[in-house]
């Protein structure tokens, strides 16, 4: 059955697994909250989430960078 948004379905699509290095910060004060290397989205809403709860005042403002954070 396809993905149906505003009642037309998305075309099929392959799931992929695309490195993502990133960090999350909070947008107000630039403070530096959490960090992380994955090659799955769900893994980095789940930290964003998980973040969020943390630091309930927080604005976070996530960041794609081209390496991990950590050599």
């Amino acid at each position: 059955m396809p993905d149906i948004w505003n009642g037309k379905p998305l075309p099929d699509r392959r799931v992929t697994h695309t490195n993502i290095n990133y960090r999350l910060y909070n947008r107000r004060t630039g403070e530096l909250l959490s960090f992380n290397s994955t090659n799955s989205i769900d893994s980095l809403v789940t930290d964003v989430l998980r973040t969020q709860k943390e630091h309930p005042n927080a604005q976070i403002a996530a960041v794609e960078y081209d390496g991990p954070a950590y050599r």
